[in-house]
């Protein structure tokens, strides 16, 4: 009796070693961090060298150093990993410590007991960025200095910098944290919007219905003027898409996103306030049209009548409206790669030509026959200047929402 009670007593004893053994070890672990920072930064060298790469390579992480100050495609693949992840442009420090690919992202000098207490949370968010931007180690003053905690679509929450970061895993763990999902629903609505105001480009409506009363004088059935008409919007669409995805690659790379925004929201209300200036002023020399040497190129194409050519007068139509009203759709663009992951950005931008060339779609399936087709041609001369009245005042309200809200 006395042995089996030892063995009972001996087997309870590794069964509370093996749970106390459990609850001890942090159940994130970490492999690999990838450091980017700027060699010059005397401040960072010290944070680096002397705090955060001791302490993960102490953890077993395999630490690599990124210069992207004098390597553009560290610059390039930083950006890259800051965009997919989504993490807004006020959270991107001089130093980016993405651990995992991102699974626990270290901004700026973050104090290395919240770093430690990171790594010793038995759960963190999939997600997680903690970001500190003031160089402590240059003398700043830590009163009234905090730290901020992110996660996506979650609301941000600062602390001072001796507060433990328990309190957010605490409220993150017992579902404390509000969401903010507040931009992640509006950021739609805004882009087909927009989309749908650069659309009403009387340049672009023009040539369609010069085309299609050109199809019907050479007797081309409803089918074939509607065929037709497809493949020249489907020409607008590809390229229009395509200098979007230009731009927004242009932009992703760039080091000064949010600034891009900036000044693309401010380049459209510009263009607004001149086009509600033209309307009431109609002699001012300035104005926006298709250039004189590509309406001849224009109608050359249409007239061969034939699908490719339709595509081609497409495309040139739609390279040479850009220039008239493209303000809206860089500013578009540098508001997404702010605000979105590369995917995301593609996904807006593919909605945003859609509702580009709906105008353009209602047009053409409006017009049954030749005489509808004179009818809308003469009521969209006669009304292109209200339209472009509407669009301007449009293009101030969206500069001004982009500016408050976006960027």
């Amino acid at each position: 009796m006395r042995k089996l009670l030892n063995k009972v007593l001996f087997v309870t004893f590794l069964a509370l070693a093996f749970v106390h053994n459990i609850h001890s070890v942090s159940a994130v672990e970490f492999k690999k961090a990838d450091v980017y920072y700027n060699e010059a930064c005397g401040g960072c060298s010290i944070y680096l060298t002397e705090k955060l790469v001791p302490y993960l390579q102490e953890q077993g992480i395999e630490v690599e150093m990124h210069d992207y100050v004098n390597n553009k495609q560290a610059r390039k693949d930083m950006n890259d990993l800051q965009y997919s992840l989504g993490i807004p442009y006020e959270l991107q420090s001089h130093i980016m410590a993405f651990i995992d690919g991102g699974e626990l992202v270290i901004g700026g000098h973050v104090p290395l007991e919240r770093v430690d207490e990171l790594f010793q949370a038995e759960k963190l968010p999939k997600q997680l960025v903690v970001y500190q931007d003031k160089m402590l180690e240059m003398g700043i003053d830590p009163e009234g200095v905090t730290y901020t905690v992110w996660q996506p679509y979650v609301e941000v929450r600062e602390y001072p910098l001796d507060e433990s970061l328990s309190s957010y895993l605490g409220d993150w763990q017992s579902g404390g944290l509000q969401e903010d999902t507040w931009q992640k629903k509006s950021l739609l609505p805004l882009v087909l919007m927009s989309g749908l105001v650069d659309g009403l480009n009387p340049c672009a409506f023009a040539v369609l219905l010069f085309f299609v009363a050109f199809l019907y004088s050479i007797r081309r059935s409803t089918k074939q003027i509607w065929v037709m008409g497809m493949t020249y919007i489907a020409g607008i669409y590809l390229i229009y898409l395509s200098i979007g995805l230009g731009l927004f690659q242009a932009i992703t790379i760039s080091t000064q996103p949010h600034f891009i925004a900036k000044v693309a929201a401010w380049l459209i209300i510009a263009l607004g306030a001149l086009a509600v200036v033209q309307y009431f002023f109609p002699s001012l020399p300035f104005r926006f049209h298709l250039p004189s040497f590509s309406k001849s190129k224009i109608r050359e194409w249409l007239t061969k009548a034939t699908l490719p050519a339709s595509f081609v007068a497409g495309i040139i139509v739609g390279l040479c409206t850009f220039p008239c009203s493209g303000g809206i759709y860089v500013a578009v663009i540098g508001m997404l790669t702010v605000q979105s992951s590369f995917w995301q950005g593609l996904g807006y931008l593919i909605m945003y030509n859609i509702m580009f060339v709906v105008p353009l779609l209602v047009i053409l399936f409006a017009i049954g026959n030749k005489k509808s087709a004179t009818r809308v041609e003469l009521w969209e001369k006669k009304n292109a200047s209200m339209f472009k009245l509407i669009s301007g005042i449009v293009m101030l309200v969206l500069g001004v929402i982009i500016l408050v809200w976006f960027v």
